[in-house]
């Protein structure tokens, strides 16, 4: 009976010498089907079946085992049961072994055989391999739940009946015991642990792995190159190759040692590929090979070999130079791109200057000056041995821009930009900092070829008037600040094609229902009116919410409605599963943040205006750091010799104080204009209110008072003399400006003169 399972084990053998006649011992290891250390013969199924492999330390490390049992066993055992519950099964356990041994002595053994096997092997994931013994462990618990009302009812017993040995049923009050312990358990217990492996699963079961193969496997590889990484590495290349079908004639190279390399050259193979980290010997490598960065792989050739044979013959640009630091030779981008699917683009380089890691490609599908779709990633591989890229380097970077699904069909160009800093980009002879590489047309992917992007939020099944679903929706936020905006991103998909032009209404609500903020949008900017939409279609839209100042705070205290509107002002009504249900969609609840600090008495300041913007705001007065010169002409005066010492060089600083007179639905900035004699700006500065921006004046309470530092850099060449300061809000871009209005509320202009600054150069 004992021979009869090991039987099992043959069909190792038998499998992997079937392997070793079709494909070759060597073959079949870099395709991931025949692990290195197997060897043929009796003696390596002896090998196998008795695991010396694996096992060759435990052997040795027995010794470890009482220690290992307190600092590796009980930790993961509190991990997986909480404290409690460790409590719970000693008490469990040892009842069980007094009245109970016959059953005791079996489940002790299943539970305590794999604790030391596992501690002296050490490999893997320990908990996983643990898990027969928690198992064990857990009925132990169990077991205390048991005796509690065994333990009640003897005592119960012993105290009514002290002179009498009859037996009496057990009250129902104890029967109970155990379910009252078990829903105390639950909120004590269970649901801790239950919320703790949920995240630990969320957490571990991520498919960034899967996605790093994928991108990797779609990079330009020539047929059966070799990907260098180590063998735990290359278990998901290989499962990406059978699998999904990726590139099966890949073949996988570990480990990766030098040694690994140099025998791979010697075999004829074709070239290899870093695909993870090196052992050890990644110094001076770049002196014995040639290594190229290979987008998000490295190019391992012999040192003989001109690098750049080694890149593709893509279609070559001329003049592509950025800031005399790098030359694009060539650029294989298709000439169409899917909604929902990833873009392929593939660039080839040298490096003319030393380039520091952080250098940045950025690739941009854009389309009247709006970016669809862009990826910004290093130009260095994560596995190239250096921190940063020697001059005359050749390298090639591969990008697959995601297209977001419902992007617009139609005629859109890739760009290309490069920099360290996105501040500063690098900059091509013609002076621009955008390389245009051409057009691209964007389709609609065919019906059922676009699964929805995970991170969308899909509603229960509803559609107005059969005509138009919302497929998915995304937040940019998932809590909102008083006063602040937040951004809904919108998938609609036609269910036919709509009748007529709707009108998008976008209602921010309270959780009483109270409407806080309303817009009508219409789709995609005016782009996309929902009249053009052909059955099936995917559109994609955006549109941007700010809620008002004083919107009660709280969690889940703001809901966004959806309703579409007829020309005539009606709305469509919304259905699910056919059946009417109104019609507004709600979508899920946000967290409203209250705006901390905000102050409604003035502070000190030196000088005060009480200028009024149109009944919307109030400017009170500033302070300053420049030297007062209160006179006919002058209100200030700057020493430009003085400033031009100091590390930020010459600017005026200033310090605004707003008050809020009603709430604001509009985000105004403010404007500061140096000018001259002949009223011509020669210096200015824009900015959001508040210290870094971070008070809007959508989130200004009547009565609140604002605090705002202003600084305005002036030009290093600005000649001495009088300027005037001017102050303003605006809505940006262009306008308009809010009026400055006396105290009969007439408009006396649209901005404050704040005084006239003397710049001297003595």
């Amino acid at each position: 009976m004992l021979i009869v399972p090991a039987l099992f084990y043959l069909y190792v053998p038998l499998r992997a010498e079937w392997l070793i006649a079709r494909y070759g011992r060597q073959a079949a290891i870099e395709h991931g089907l025949l692990a290195d250390f197997y060897h043929s013969g009796f003696s390596g199924l002896i090998r196998y079946f008795t695991a010396t492999d694996f096992t060759g330390g435990v052997v040795t490390n027995w010794g470890l085992v009482p220690e290992q049992f307190f600092t590796v066993y009980l930790p993961l055992l509190t991990a997986d049961l909480t404290r409690l519950g460790v409590v719970l099964g000693l008490i469990g356990g040892v009842g069980l072994a007094i009245t109970q041994p016959r059953r005791f002595l079996p489940l002790m053994l299943w539970y305590a055989i794999p604790i030391p096997l596992v501690i002296v092997y050490g490999q893997g994931e320990q908990s996983a391999f643990l898990l027969p013994s928690f198992l064990i462990f857990s009925i132990f618990a169990g077991n205390t739940l048991i005796l509690i009302p065994q333990l009640l009812t003897k005592l119960t017993s012993y105290i009514s009946r002290p002179s009498s040995y009859a037996l009496r049923p057990t009250p129902y009050i104890l029967i109970l015991i155990p379910y009252f312990l078990f829903l105390i358990l639950i909120p004590l217990l269970l649901q801790p642990q239950l919320d703790h492996n949920l995240v630990w699963l969320t957490r571990k079961w991520t498919r960034d792995i899967h996605h790093e193969w994928a991108d990797a496997l779609n990079h330009p590889l020539e047929p059966n190159a070799g990907m260098l990484a180590h063998w735990g590495d290359l278990t998901s290349f290989w499962y990406l190759q059978y699998a999904e079908q990726r590139r099966p004639d890949l073949r996988g190279v570990y480990p990766p040692t030098e040694a690994v390399v140099a025998d791979w050259y010697e075999r004829g193979n074709p070239d290899l590929y870093i695909a993870g980290p090196l052992q050890g010997w990644a110094a001076g490598i770049q002196d014995r090979y040639q290594l190229i960065p290979w987008g998000r792989l490295v190019r391992i050739a012999p040192r003989q070999i001109n690098p750049a044979d080694l890149l593709p013959d893509l279609p070559h640009l001329d003049n592509a130079v950025f800031s005399d630091n790098l030359r694009l030779l060539g650029v294989d981008a298709p000439s169409q791109a899917t909604g929902g699917q990833d873009y392929p683009v593939t660039l080839t380089w040298q490096a003319l200057a030393e380039l520091p890691s952080r250098t940045t490609v950025s690739l941009r599908l854009v389309r009247n000056d709006g970016i669809v779709a862009q990826l910004d990633d290093s130009l260095r591989s994560g596995w190239f041995p250096t921190e940063t890229i020697a001059p005359g380097q050749h390298m090639l970077s591969y990008a697959l821009i995601p297209v977001p699904l419902g992007t617009l069909p139609g005629d859109y160009r890739l760009q290309l930009v490069l920099y360290t800093s996105v501040r500063r980009p690098w900059i091509l002879p013609d002076g621009s900092a955008l390389l245009d590489l051409g057009p691209v047309e964007i389709v609609s992917p065919e019906p059922g070829d676009a699964p929805l992007p995970a991170h969308y939020k899909q509603p229960f099944t509803h559609d107005f008037n059969g005509e138009i679903e919302l497929a998915g929706y995304d937040y940019s936020v998932s809590r909102v600040g008083q006063g602040k905006g937040f951004g809904i991103e919108l998938l609609w998909r036609a269910k036919h094609q709509p009748e007529d032009n709707y009108t998008l209404l976008v209602e921010a609500v309270d959780a009483g229902g109270s409407v806080l903020h309303a817009v009508e949008v219409q789709p995609v900017a005016g782009e996309a009116p929902t009249g053009s939409w052909a059955a099936g279609q995917f559109i994609r839209d955006q549109v941007n919410m700010v809620i008002p100042a004083g919107a009660p705070p709280g969690d889940d205290a703001l809901h966004v409605r959806l309703s579409w509107l007829r020309p005539d002002g009606s709305r469509l009504n919304l259905r699910r599963w056919q059946i009417p249900m109104g019609s507004s969609l709600e979508l899920g609840s946000l967290d409203v943040v209250e705006k901390a600090d905000r102050r409604f008495t003035p502070p000190p300041m030196t000088f005060t205006l009480d200028a009024n913007f149109d009944n919307q705001a109030k400017l009170l007065g500033y302070n300053t750091s420049l030297l007062s010169q209160p006179n006919a002409t002058t209100d200030f005066q700057l020493n430009l010799l003085d400033c031009r010492t100091q590390e930020k060089g010459c600017q005026l600083s200033f310090e605004f104080y707003w008050q809020g007179i009603s709430e604001m639905d509009r985000l105004y900035q403010v404007f500061a204009h140096v000018v001259n004699a002949e009223g011509e700006i020669v210096a200015q500065q824009d900015k959001v209110p508040g210290v870094r921006g971070k008070q809007p004046t959508t989130g200004w309470l009547p009565g609140e008072v604002v605090t705002d530092p202003l600084d305005i850099p002036l030009p290093s060449d600005l000649p001495p003399g009088r300027y005037t300061l001017r102050l303003g809000l605006y809505f940006p871009p262009d306008g308009p400006r809010l009026q400055i209005l006396d105290a009969a509320n007439q408009p006396t202009g649209d901005f404050v003169n704040i005084g006239t600054i003397e710049l001297l150069d003595e």
